[in-house]
């Protein structure tokens, strides 16, 4: 089995090699599409959450706060990779222990509300309403599968450091981890953008169609493509179709095979398992749908939805922004001295 490795890694560089020089045309293309992706919607919704989140991570950690509760949060509020690198950051540090770890990777692969929302929603369906309601689901999903593993327990390491917290290296660090974050994400979407661009030409959602002929073939097809990569997934997506809003939690449940492999390197470099990673995963893609079309039905989700549906998702939107501002105040203070732990003695 160690031959074969290494056999099959050299074949499939050698086959992609050939593939894209034959395919030249549609590489270059596909290279334009997601480098003007990432510059219209990846980098400016990601680099902003990017930097608070190091911040923020860095400015607790050691302090005795529940890092748990802190990695969960930011994993609901900002986009993949960044929640995962997050739970690899806390535990490299000696922040959280392995177990607790584990149970984080479970629910923090999250896409952020900015890209569900504005992007998928807004941008795509042409609908705020059915925005709200694919983040309503990856929430309850992330809070459903926190529970269940144990996410909230406060469990701090043994090798934990305490110490005085310098603000300006945080502050400079920050930015310049997370200036390396976008490119280390915008490199994976560009690779992976060309793979299902050249899976598109080869005839991949015909096929998808003829294995999923319960469905139409251009939601067939998009589910395929975005098991590959997201974004092209849910373009591909007809909203016309009673079945557009299921097939998008699945594909934004899934994630793609783009995003796994960003959160895997993340894990791969921690030295933490891949498993908890792929089972929240597969949680997620059987769960997330069940809960959108459950959703779908109360608030009657539609194209351009009328305004006094809005109430509703706005008051579900506002508990959630508070659970998220109770989580971030309750890992900022200590509860035991009441005062900041960035505050210098």
């Amino acid at each position: 089995m160690r031959k074969i490795k290494p056999i099959l890694t050299i074949s499939a560089a050698v086959i992609l090699i050939a593939v894209f020089s034959l395919r030249s045309d549609t590489v270059i293309q596909s290279v334009m599409y997601s480098l003007r992706l990432c510059y219209d919607s990846v980098i400016p919704s990601l680099f902003p959450f990017f930097i608070l989140c190091e911040f923020l991570m860095s400015a607790t950690a050691g302090t005795g706060s529940n890092h748990c509760a802190a990695a969960f949060a930011t994993g609901l509020i900002t986009g993949f990779p960044t929640g995962v690198r997050n739970v690899c950051k806390l535990y490299s540090d000696g922040n959280i222990d392995k177990k607790s770890a584990c149970s984080l990777l479970h629910c923090t692969a999250n896409a952020s509300p900015a890209y569900i929302v504005a992007f998928i929603g807004v941008c795509i369906i042409g609908s705020k309403t059915a925005g709200i309601v694919l983040l309503a689901s990856q929430v309850l999903c992330a809070f459903a599968c926190a529970v269940f593993f144990g996410c909230f327990k406060k469990k701090i390491s043994s090798k934990s450091k305490i110490g005085v917290i310098n603000i300006t290296e945080i502050a400079c660090q920050s930015i310049s981890n997370s200036v390396m974050s976008c490119l280390y994400v915008c490199g994976y979407i560009i690779f992976f953008g060309i793979i299902a661009d050249i899976a598109i030409e080869a005839g991949l959602p015909s096929l998808a169609a003829k294995i999923l002929f319960f469905l139409p073939e251009s939601q067939a097809g998009a589910l395929s493509v975005g098991f590959i990569e997201i974004t092209r997934g849910i373009y591909m997506l007809n909203f016309t179709d009673s079945s557009a809003i299921i097939i998008a939690a699945v594909i934004v449940a899934f994630s793609g095979i783009s995003v796994i492999m960003q959160c895997i390197a993340c894990v791969i470099k921690a030295g933490l398992p891949k498993r908890p990673l792929i089972i929240g995963k597969i949680i997620y893609t059987v769960l997330m749908p069940i809960i959108a079309a459950c959703l779908s039905e109360i608030i009657s989700v539609e194209v351009d939805a009328p305004r006094a549906q809005m109430p509703v998702i706005s008051f579900i939107l506002f508990i959630i922004f508070l659970i998220t501002c109770i989580i971030f105040i309750y890992n900022i203070f200590d509860k035991s001295k009441h005062t900041m732990y960035n505050r210098i003695k």
